[in-house]
């Protein structure tokens, strides 16, 4: 059948309309399927910038970085961004040349990197750990390398991870070094037990063993006197134990302070000779001190605390020193920074066995000792110098030490201290018409050191190193109508007859000088001195100018009040001056205690039974109260002057030292005010000596009580009866 056109015409005009509709639909379908994946494309994108950014982020804050190498092991493909954070060096130049972060290397191997990743099998890595340079900074950091050969979709892929290891290789270190700390600590402590165990029991064992053999040879006074004379030499060696073990507790503990207050170098200087003289003297030893140049004498410091630090040091020199050694004390001035502080520095040198240099490393560390045939046979606790480096620190001061083994040890010691306001009596001198002094002492530096201490004074110094050269000094002087109102003499010049030099020199003048002895030794050989010649008093060395002016005035009210001359037989205001008895005295004289009643609070029956008997032995009379508000009771109800001073515990029940003494103080008793307060107590640190004072009383004696300690004491008060 043959279609006409019209026929196909009509049958095209039929399908028309469908075959459009199906167009159209399926074109919106095509539409819509494209808008669909375009937005699924866009949401992918974001996410991936999402991720990118993210991923950023992240290595910003971490310490790791990642570097991908395409299969030809030299071209990057990603570099993290926190690359310049931590080498230095931006992700531009290690896409340039991936090698720049090798080369930061402390230690570069100066190999190509190609050459070590193509060395990686597949699926293998490599790691290290080795110090690297910051480019930037010059810091060194502690850098973990770890390279990967993997393999992505068919692809050789290298990547590079460098992890920052430094703060964690620094911990481990402080771990390491604090677990090495503890150990070397337990160790050191073991054998510090182990010291201790025998130190302590060295004299215990003694003082137990002797008072076993009072009790059952008590018939024998000789044997009594014996035995009691070792117990009495064991005691303070194991109070000295004690005492340290306990500072050291305290100072670690953080609980040690300073108290602040003015006191006199030449008053510490001349206590440190009374206690180093007898220890250095039992082993026939030469100990000295001298003051180079200019030394302030009043300071504003921790005086116990000083004189800790300078007992610590000369006790070891003498300790470690052989019999005939030689122990010397300098003190001296450095350079001023301001005029308010003074720096002073302090060495104490001898020629013992001294030290090692490996010990010199760890000598001021706690519970040291170092072992050898020598010092095991020395008794100490290895703490002395750690206390002392810990009260140097303190006070702000810094502390070395130079020894060599076999020559001795050199030990110096600089402390910053502030100055009082400085008193000048410019008309001092010339109202005592002293004008020329002659220093007569073998030893030049003596007499350059008080010719430098006078030079302010406006005094003319000369000296002599022997008696011939100062008789012909004097000779000289009187022709020239230059007398000397003074003159210092060195009564322990040797080979010189002392007496003899001073009687020729009485012989050339008209008896207007005065002389004084200088010593450095025991005073009692000054006193003997001082009376065999007729001299006119006596002072200690090292040389003060405070001292001297000191003694100046006692001898003109000495003179005034006698009516004497120079020449006459030393009067007791000199010897009381300088510390020491004197036989024309009468008794009840500063320092005695025969005659006086003291009131004590005591609440331990033995420590109260011991204090009574002493007391009793040196004559004094004691009454007894259990508590510090029996003690404020019974002195308000006593008459004045009824009591001569009062010692006080501090730790009682009911009330204690601290409140009582208090109390006391404001009672209104006609004695609240004058009456001296001691402290008796084992709490014998600085902090408890401060709180003493602060609550009113006059002086601090740590137990075990000491006769001789109180009788010091009672001599600084000025107590007299």
């Amino acid at each position: 059948m043959i279609a006409t056109e019209g026929g196909v015409i009509q049958m095209l005009e039929k399908f028309a309309v469908p075959v459009g509709g199906l167009l159209l639909s399926g074109l919106a379908v095509i539409i819509y399927i494209l808008a669909r994946k375009k937005k699924e494309a866009d949401r992918k994108v974001m996410e991936t910038r999402y991720r990118e950014q993210m991923f950023e982020l992240l290595f910003q804050t971490v310490d790791d970085i990642f570097v991908m190498i395409g299969s030809d092991a030299q071209s990057p493909e990603y570099i993290s961004p926190n690359v310049e954070r931590l080498f230095g060096v931006s992700a531009l130049e290690v896409a340039a040349d991936v090698g720049i972060l090798q080369r930061a290397a402390v230690q570069p191997d100066g190999e190509d990197i190609k050459e070590q990743l193509k060395r990686i099998p597949a699926g293998g890595c490599v790691e290290r750990e080795r110090e690297y340079i910051h480019f930037s900074t010059g810091e060194q950091r502690r850098i973990r390398e770890t390279f990967y050969h993997v393999c992505i979709q068919g692809d050789d892929k290298y990547v590079l991870m460098f992890s920052d290891r430094t703060m964690e290789s620094r911990m481990n270190e402080s771990l390491r070094a604090a677990l090495d700390s503890a150990r070397s600590a337990n160790e050191a402590k073991s054998h510090f037990l182990s010291n201790m165990s025998h130190d302590i029991r060295t004299p215990m064992n003694a003082i137990m063993g002797f008072a076993m053999l009072l009790s059952k040879e008590n018939d024998d006074p000789e044997r009594i006197r014996e035995y009691t004379g070792k117990i009495m030499h064991s005691s303070p060696h194991l109070l000295g134990l004690i005492n340290d073990v306990l500072d050291m507790s305290k100072i670690e503990s953080g609980k040690t302070s300073l108290n602040i207050e003015e006191f006199g170098l030449p008053e510490l200087l001349e206590e440190l000779c009374g206690v180093m003289l007898p220890q250095a003297k039992a082993k026939r030893q030469t100990f000295e001190i001298h003051i180079c140049g200019k030394v302030p004498e009043l300071l504003l410091g921790d005086r116990l605390r000083v004189n800790q630090i300078f007992l610590n040091l000369l006790t070891n020199a003498v300790r470690y020193t052989p019999e005939g050694g030689h122990i010397d004390c300098r003190v001296k001035r450095m350079e001023q920074t301001s005029l308010q502080n003074a720096r002073l520095c302090f060495v104490v040198k001898d020629d013992g066995i001294g030290m090692s240099e490996a010990f010199q490393e760890t000598v001021f560390e706690p519970f040291t000792r170092e072992i050898s045939s020598v010092t095991n046979k020395i008794q100490g606790t290895g703490l002395g110098l750690a206390i002392t480096k810990n009260i140097v620190d303190l006070m702000g001061g810094s502390i070395s030490v130079e020894s060599r083994v076999g020559e001795g040890s050199v030990f110096t010691v600089e402390l910053e201290f502030a100055l009082p306001k400085r008193y000048k009596d410019e008309k001092f001198w010339k109202e005592h018409e002293i004008s020329r002094m002659l220093v007569i002492d073998e030893e030049e530096s003596t007499c350059l050191e008080i010719r430098e201490q006078m030079a302010e004074t406006g005094i003319f110094v000369e000296y002599a190193l022997s008696g011939a050269s100062a008789e012909q000094k004097v000779r000289e002087a009187r022709l020239r109508q230059e007398d000397f109102q003074m003159i210092l003499l060195d009564c322990n010049m040797p080979g010189e007859n002392v007496a003899e030099t001073v009687r020729k020199i009485r012989l050339q003048d008209t008896g207007a000088s005065a002389f004084l002895f200088l010593t450095a030794y025991d005073l009692s050989v000054a006193e003997e001195a001082a009376e065999e010649t007729a001299a006119d008093g006596f002072l200690s060395k090292p040389f003060f100018v405070s001292k001297f002016r000191q003694t100046v005035s006692e001898l003109k009210a000495a003179r005034e009040k006698k009516g004497t001359c120079a020449g006459t037989e030393p009067e007791a205001a000199w010897l009381s001056a300088a510390g020491l008895p004197y036989s024309g005295r009468k008794k009840n004289e500063k320092g005695s205690l025969a005659g006086m009643l003291f009131l004590a609070a005591e609440d331990n029956e033995l420590n109260a039974e011991i204090l009574m008997e002493m007391l009793r032995m040196e004559g004094a009379a004691c009454e007894l109260v259990e508590n510090g508000l029996e003690a404020v009771e019974r002195f308000c109800r006593s008459g004045q002057g009824y009591y001569d001073m009062i010692l006080m515990d501090i730790q009682m029940p009911v009330m204690g030292g601290y409140e009582a003494a208090r109390c006391i103080r404001g009672s209104g008793h006609p004695d609240a005010e004058s009456i001296p307060i001691v402290a008796m107590t084992a709490n014998a640190f600085a902090e408890d000596v401060r709180d003493a004072m602060e609550a009113g009383m006059n002086a601090h004696i740590a137990k075990p009580m000491d006769m001789a300690v109180l009788k010091s004491t009672l001599k600084k008060l000025g107590n007299q009866r």
